[in-house]
């Protein structure tokens, strides 16, 4: 099971997260504007396992509607050339994303490219259930080689209190979002959590022990299916230059995967 850590091709960013050891690789977090320095993608030290398309376009049905814009053809290119998965939302539902003109040739061209597609669940008007429908549609349309569904814990909307109640229905959505190329995003949003929700949910993982060992007891159970997982640590932090809550999550998690092998089972 690799971890990684979120970066933008920001140099300081990169400069400072090229130190750190706990961490296997990174997912590439875009800004969609100037910030975006592609050309500095060299100078990363790990591997680029995922680049997550700018959030402000980032619905795939946004993603279809501009994939021949120049941004576009640098956000391909840079997963092509470090062989990295592109991360979309799942944002607006499936019965609007089959209305873009656009879908068939875009579709086409994911077929040809080569390019690995990860179709994160979302909330509000779309979520897990109806997200995985949507990434299931477009396995058919590209391949099931090409298309993943991609869980996002944040995304489920679940408070650290409601997970005491919710643990099995949870599991039961990572059953249904693994695949031959699985990807959880591990997201603590403590403090950060939608208005919609009175602004509280989230899942303290790197300071609640509870949660994060009964999550990563079940990842186990995945790993020994013969399913390899990239766990993205996605935290909130004071500066994303140091990000001193996603070591402190990663330490954990090293510590409690350790324990977790030792158990016999």
């Amino acid at each position: 099971m690799r971890k990684l850590m979120k970066i933008a091709l920001d140099p300081e960013q990169i400069r400072i997260k090229n130190q750190y050891d706990r961490f296997d690789g990174y997912e590439i977090h875009l800004y969609g504007d100037e910030r975006d320095h592609f050309e500095l993608a060299e100078t990363i030290h790990k591997p680029i396992v995922t680049v997550h398309y700018p959030i402000p376009d980032c619905d795939v049905y946004d993603v279809v509607s501009q994939f021949k814009n120049d941004y576009a053809k640098k956000v391909f290119d840079l997963c092509n050339t470090y062989k990295a998965g592109l991360v979309v939302h799942a944002e607006t539902g499936l019965a609007r994303l089959k209305t873009n003109p656009y879908l068939d040739e875009f579709c086409d061209f994911i077929k040809e490219s080569g390019i690995h597609l990860h179709v994160e669940n979302c909330y509000r008007t779309c979520g897990a259930v109806e997200s995985l429908k949507l990434c299931n549609y477009l396995r058919d349309r590209i391949g099931y080689d090409k298309v993943f569904p991609l869980l996002d814990t944040c995304h489920l909307i679940m408070s650290e209190m409601s997970f005491k109640f919710e643990e099995m229905s949870f599991f039961s959505t990572i059953d249904a979002y693994t695949s031959d190329n699985f990807i959880i995003h591990l997201n603590d949003c403590i403090g950060s959590g939608e208005k919609e929700t009175g602004g509280i949910h989230g899942t303290n993982f790197y300071a609640n022990q509870y949660l994060l060992w009964n999550i990563l007891w079940k990842l186990k159970e995945i790993v020994k299916r013969g399913i390899n997982i990239d766990l993205v640590l996605e935290v909130d932090e004071v500066d994303y230059n140091y990000p001193t809550n996603a070591d402190i999550l990663a330490k954990n998690v090293n510590r409690m995967w350790e324990e977790l092998q030792q158990i016999k089972d």
